[in-house]
């Protein structure tokens, strides 16, 4: 990944978090301080806020034509109306979401040892010689001891390559699931709640912090699924599907675009909404390239026929 790209995508992300807790009813004088000091440490920094402010001033307008709109006489026909009603749910959607996830994801980033931006992949060398791929809007946190290993998944995903030590076993930790190996490859990617560990090599003994006796083994090609506390599925996975990312790759076979469109927001600043729920189960084949997912939303244009709107380079309404 394009180390420059990165570092804007993470600076944005900054700007995008002070510009919420500005607005917040308690911040204080010395919040107001680091905001006044972060915005001078860099030029970049302050075209980051500039671009943050305009893009509200953008999203602003379209809100209020929705608002009179909805004020005005019902005179117009039944279709507008249903459009309107999308695009007012795509803007509180769009708002929503940037008030609470870079919040929480910069709490996470000061937590972690090492962490990765929207679009960013970053390779960790381990002290014993393990290796590990965090993908993109991930964080860990690293203990090492002479009795064990342990990772802890704060967010994102990770794929791990583990040096063998039999007596010096290796933990990844995601919310309430947990992994233990001893020496092999496999991924764990969280989302809230929701954790998924699939097996590329070795064997994998996966179970959670509330029951650690109930423990489900994996082999290669296998997966298991944990919503909190509890084991919700265990199948046999797609692994050249599913670990597409570490050649930098989204495959999709019949996938819902909504399900598409949330994969292309974890990789993308900014953020895709789909603004006609008709198109949500529309099914999509497709390989993107991680790196040209502007690509994507363009193919999604000429080759599904779904009309993309762009609103300051960061959100596409799809309808």
């Amino acid at each position: 990944m394009n180390p420059i790209a990165s570092s804007s995508d993470r600076i944005f992300t900054e700007a995008n978090a002070w510009f919420f807790r500005l607005r917040a009813d308690d911040v204080g004088a010395a919040e107001r301080e680091r905001f006044a000091a972060w915005l001078a440490a860099s030029p970049l920094h302050a075209e980051a806020w500039d671009t943050v402010q305009a893009l509200f001033a953008d999203l602003e307008a379209p809100a209020k034509a929705v608002r009179r709109q909805a004020a005005a006489p019902l005179t117009a026909k039944r279709p507008r109306r249903r459009r309107t009603a999308s695009m007012a749910a795509a803007l509180a959607a769009c708002v929503g979401l940037i008030a609470v996830l870079p919040q929480s994801t910069l709490l996470q980033n000061l937590q972690s040892d090492y962490h990765t931006a929207t679009g960013e992949q970053r390779l960790v060398t381990l002290a014993d010689g393990s290796r590990l791929l965090l993908n993109t809007d991930s964080a860990v946190g690293i203990e090492m001891t002479a009795a064990e290993r342990r990772i802890t998944l704060l967010r994102g995903e990770a794929f791990f390559e583990v040096t063998r030590a039999p007596q010096r076993p290796f933990w990844v930790v995601a919310g309430d699931a947990r992994a233990r190996v001893t020496g092999t490859a496999f991924s764990v990617g969280r989302r809230s709640e929701n954790v998924a560990v699939t097996v590329a090599e070795g064997r994998v003994e996966t179970s959670t912090e509330s029951h650690p006796d109930q423990i489900t083994p994996l082999t290669p090609g296998e997966s298991a699924h944990y919503r909190g506390a509890r084991l919700s599925a265990k199948h046999t996975a797609d692994i050249a599907r599913e670990l597409a990312w570490r050649q930098g790759q989204m495959v999709f076979v019949q996938a819902p675009l909504a399900e598409v469109v949330a994969q292309i927001n974890r990789y993308r600043p900014g953020r895709l909404i789909v603004t006609d729920p008709q198109l949500e189960n529309r099914p999509i084949t497709a390989v993107f390239n991680i790196d040209k997912l502007d690509d994507a939303v363009s193919a999604l244009e000429q080759t599904f026929g779904i009309r993309a709107r762009r609103i300051a380079d960061y959100w596409v309404l799809l309808g």
